[in-house]
């Protein structure tokens, strides 16, 4: 009998121990389950804004390399002086990190830091890929990292034309450490690899320039031929990989080896350039969690009640805390998103800016200081909405792409054609101005609106060049509740009304092909419609519709 009540009680003891032992291993799969579902999101956070840190410069060598005097530069055409602050405007007006040109034997003859002493002037880069690809009239893309400041840099060039021939190439820059600063500011470890598995970008800066696991003899070879990294700091990082499922990776770095594996990550990969980005949680503390968590549990058998209702608050805690960490990673994830926006929303006032201190500094040569008062209160009005757009990003209250919300189309134009006034009298443009309202709201915004119409009359401008009476017209009419814009000039009218709306597809000799792609983009998000052709009596017409805006802010007429 006694043996027998001896029994019931080691097996309600070894009960008691199995029901811990699942109850700390369910509690720590849900624990890292959890994890993985916000490593999930904030991955896919970093693989978009490494994505989007190079593609915004993808085309600007393309671009750069259609300009007469960036050429002028590789023909020795332009002195070193001016090309050196040719390339420095380039670079401050792109955020670029460094921009310069190389001849056709790969030395850099200008450059955007030419007054510093690290400057790239009289250096050879004839053997790096982006030079090569360049040369062969390709777009070249290539990453690296200094062999002694172990800053990864990529590079993009494309080559520079004199009549046929490939002359040279103009490369810009773009300095990922930005990038990797602003990742380093999170709790976990995030790195990029390249197709050897050696780490280019990291928060962890003990990991940067080593490779997760040996890397073999072929790799260091091409490693070499390259030159992406100094071949004397290329180590394994201090972890080993233990197992592998799908895209998640167990690794260990401690005592306990792969019985207690350290680390956990996430990959995502880029496939254009070959790049694993992974995101890297550290386990021991869950471990630890779940050691003391059993041993608790064994010792305080006799309250297990109690270690019961503390388990299932815990439990609770845990979910509050991945609710409140998935609201966290959804505010980063769009004010990422809310930054991307504001980047492209300042093109515009940034450019209006630097054309009126353009203008503002001829005025004061004439000593037309009216004039020169107007063009700062323009300034000032510019800057005061750049202000607006910032606080609103900081207060994340008023999110909206570029063509949201309303305003008066009126009002936007008389300040979109003021900008172009003293332009439009040096080209002897004869500018006819009416609306049938003084007050029209319509549904997009006064950037989108400034967007639209600084894109067409510019547009207009240029068709105009070769005309000797040169009109150009802009109208806006209200009626049955629809509101019709029509820009139009008396220029050669429009070769193909179809296409002319598609991106990259271009009339002209130096354009890009992407301001009209823009404006029916910013015109289609507001609802509305835009029609071009070539009207019966020449030159081209644009009409836009929208219907009229009936909320708030539309009370005066």
């Amino acid at each position: 009998m006694r043996v027998f009540q001896k029994a019931k009680i080691v097996l309600f003891h070894l009960l008691m121990v199995s029901v811990t032992i699942v109850a700390v291993s369910f509690l720590f799969y849900g624990e890292i389950k959890n994890r993985l579902i916000a490593s999930e999101l904030n991955i896919d956070m970093y693989k978009t804004s490494l994505e989007s840190a190079i593609y915004r410069y993808k085309f600007l060598p393309f671009i750069l390399s259609q300009n007469n005097r960036v050429v002028d530069i590789a023909t020795g055409d332009l002195d070193r002086t001016s090309s050196g602050y040719l390339l420095q405007r380039i670079k401050y007006a792109t955020n670029v990190s460094t921009v310069f040109v190389m001849d056709h034997q790969g030395t850099v003859v200008a450059s955007s830091n030419w007054y510093k002493q690290e400057s790239y002037i009289g250096k050879n880069y004839a053997s790096w890929p982006y030079f090569n690809a360049a040369m062969q009239g390709r777009l070249g893309q290539f990453y690296g990292i200094g062999k002694t400041s172990l800053k990864p840099g990529f590079f993009i060039s494309y080559g520079l034309k004199s009549g046929e021939a490939i002359i040279g190439a103009i490369v810009i820059e773009i300095n990922l450490s930005d990038l990797e600063e602003i990742w380093s500011s999170g709790p976990d470890d995030v790195v990029v690899m390249d197709v050897n598995n050696i780490i280019f970008i990291s928060t962890n800066p003990d990991w940067k320039n080593k490779s997760i696991g040996d890397i073999s003899a072929n790799a260091i070879k091409r490693v070499e031929s390259e030159n992406r990294f100094a071949k004397n700091l290329i180590q394994p990082v201090n972890i080993s990989q233990c197992y592998h499922f799908g895209s998640i990776t167990l690794y260990s770095d401690s005592m306990f080896g792969c019985l207690v594996p350290g680390k956990i990550s996430i990959e995502e990969r880029i496939i254009e350039y070959g790049w694993t980005v992974l995101h890297f949680q550290d386990l021991r503390i869950y471990f630890l969690f779940a050691f003391v968590a059993f041993t608790v549990a064994i010792l305080l058998y006799v309250i297990i009640i109690f270690a019961y209702r503390n388990f299932k608050n815990k439990h609770k805690r845990s979910l509050q805390l991945l609710r409140n960490q998935l609201v966290e990673n959804s505010k980063l994830a769009s004010i990422g998103q809310m930054a991307t926006e504001l980047s492209h929303e300042f093109n515009q006032p940034l450019s209006a800016i630097y054309m009126l201190l353009d203008t503002t500094r001829l005025l004061l040569g004439r000593k037309l200081y009216e004039q020169v008062d107007d063009n700062l209160a323009l300034i000032s009005s510019h800057i005061e909405r750049m202000t607006t757009q910032i606080s609103n990003l900081k207060s994340f209250a008023s999110r909206h792409r570029v063509p949201g919300g309303s305003a008066n189309i009126v009002a936007v134009a008389n300040s979109s054609i003021s900008l172009f006034e003293a332009i439009l009298k040096k080209n002897n443009i004869q500018l006819f101005f009416q609306s049938s309202h003084n007050i029209i709201y319509v549904p997009c915004n006064e950037i989108g609106l400034e967007q639209i119409l600084s894109n067409l009359i510019t547009n207009a401008i240029e068709a105009l060049a070769g005309q000797e009476k040169k009109r150009l017209s802009v109208l806006i009419n209200k009626t049955d509740g629809k509101v019709l814009l029509t820009v139009r000039d008396n220029g050669a009218g429009l070769p193909d009304t179809v296409r002319i709306f598609e991106s990259y597809y271009s009339t002209k000799q130096s354009g890009t092909g992407l301001g009209l792609a823009i404006v029916k983009g910013i015109i289609e998000h507001s609802h509305g419609t835009i029609k071009a052709r070539t009207h019966p009596e020449g030159g081209a017409e644009f009409v836009i519709k929208w219907q009229e805006w009936r909320g708030k802010g539309n009370d005066e007429r």
